[in-house]
């Protein structure tokens, strides 16, 4: 396998370069008051197959990459939003389209939400992090100028995904939890809602999204 091949090579070359440095440092260095946090580098008498197995496996797409497949493709969009607990939801229709990236890495998503009292796009990237056993979404959009973090997690035998983050609110000039939930209806549809807390710390629905494959 050339995948393989190519990390058992990296990985010999940094056992060879870390046990050299070693070497080096502990001859310059004076002996250690504490035992090193064993989990925060790699050991020098580390078996190399073992490193290889978690360069594959942090580096490469795994089983958790299957769940973000049923959201390729292109969508038809129905969008209901509203730009806080008070005010009147406004509607619009839009377009999606997602496709995999990056040897099937990452999701890259081109969202057009239509007409929301002004035209609204947006771009996404969705992953999964090996490392940190976690769903992984970045967003950005036209109504404003920040980057949106969130982390997410699989709930219901992974018929949804829900992902915390946090984000500037302009309207108040203060940060806002934020929590946004994708169900799988089936193959073909997918919803997603968006719960943001109120000026009363409350829950309310900001978003809902809900995508039918063309």
């Amino acid at each position: 396998m050339k995948v393989r091949t190519f990390f058992y090579a990296a990985a010999l070359v940094g056992v060879t370069v870390f046990v050299t440095n070693e070497v080096v440092s502990q001859e310059k260095a004076p002996p250690p008051t504490s035992k090193p946090d064993r989990g925060t580098r790699a050991e020098a008498g580390a078996d190399t197959e073992s490193l290889v197995d978690n360069l594959v496996q942090y580096s490469m797409p795994g089983e958790h990459h299957k769940l973000l497949e049923k959201m390729t493709g292109r969508w038809d969009l129905r969008v209901k939003y509203r730009m806080n607990a008070e005010a009147p939801v406004v509607e619009s229709e839009g377009t999606c389209e997602r496709k995999w990236i990056l040897g099937k890495r990452f999701l890259l998503e081109e969202f057009d939400g239509g007409n929301l009292g002004l035209p609204f796009q947006g771009l996404a990237i969705y992953g999964y992090d090996s490392f940190e056993k976690k769903y992984t979404s970045v967003w950005v959009d036209t109504m404003n100028t920040a980057i949106t973090t969130s982390l997410g997690t699989c709930r219901d035998g992974c018929r949804e995904i829900t992902f915390i983050g946090r984000h500037g609110d302009p309207w108040t000039g203060t940060k806002r939890n934020t929590r946004g939930v994708t169900r799988f209806v089936n193959e073909n549809e997918h919803v997603l809602v968006l719960y943001e807390a109120g000026s009363d710390g409350k829950e309310y629905r900001i978003l809902e999204i809900v995508y039918t494959r063309k």
